[in-house]
């Protein structure tokens, strides 16, 4: 890469050495272009300013570079945002001192990719009718609830049961599916009807098996869940990487 010593240096990725960068455009419309020391490269883009903001069209940018370096090998995602003031602060504070890590990291992420997968509930009522008709206890307190008291406890009763229901089918999607895959990561779920917020490390060979055990599970749980899975992705949610 040609050296611009006054424009600030953004960083994508860690890739192997032989990688060519992505002809799509970068953070800022930068083009992209590694830095490379030995056999691990960055890619990386020269920017007119070092006022780099998490806006939606950066943010997009910074993901489509990271895209379409996957779909040509491994990449190692770096945060939005890392900037360095040169090729040299970057070789010095990334690739130098980390220079096995990644070359093991690269090993480790050949071959595979992230699958995201947000199951939610279509509504809590046809849950909660699922959980009333499986529950006698529910079903007695419900023909017998006329006090405050019963009505109490029928609503902690029903809401424990929901709980309990949404553990056991998160349980389910993650067995099943985290079977077909080399490691799973698990995000907290963000509202009442979430079921499983997860990303699954998958190879490349075995992606048809965990599409096809995805379709089984999503068809056994149709009437109660909505799946949406993204990917294939860099694994973003199984590297966290940074300069020292």
């Amino acid at each position: 890469m040609a050296a611009a010593p006054d424009l600030p240096l953004y960083a994508y990725a860690v890739v192997r050495g032989d990688a060519s960068p992505p002809g799509c455009r970068g953070v800022l419309e930068a083009s992209v272009a590694t830095v490379r020391e030995r056999d691990v490269a960055v890619l990386v883009s020269r920017l007119s300013s070092d006022r780099v903001r998490a806006k939606r069209r950066d943010l997009l940018a910074h993901s489509d570079v990271l895209q379409e370096a996957h779909g040509n090998g491994v990449v190692l995602p770096l945060r939005f945002g890392m900037l360095f003031d040169s090729e040299e602060q970057l070789c010095a504070r990334l690739i130098g001192p980390r220079h096995d890590e990644l070359l093991t990291l690269l090993e480790r992420f050949e071959g595979v990719a992230e699958m995201r997968l947000r199951a939610t509930y279509r509504d809590q009522e046809s849950v909660l009718a699922e959980v009333v008709k499986d529950n006698p206890e529910i079903l007695r307190l419900r023909e017998r609830a006329h006090s405050q008291g019963d009505l109490v406890r029928l609503g902690e009763l029903a809401a424990k049961q929901y709980e309990q229901r949404r553990a056991d089918d998160a349980d389910t999607i993650l067995g099943r599916l985290g079977a077909h895959a080399d490691d799973t990561h698990v995000d907290d779920r963000d509202d009442e009807l979430a079921v499983v917020k997860a990303s699954f490390l998958v190879r490349t060979r075995k992606r048809k098996r965990f599409d096809a055990e995805l379709d089984a599970v999503a068809l056994r749980l149709r009437h109660l869940v909505n799946f949406t899975c993204t990917g294939p992705l860099p694994p973003h949610s199984f590297v966290r990487l940074g300069a020292d």
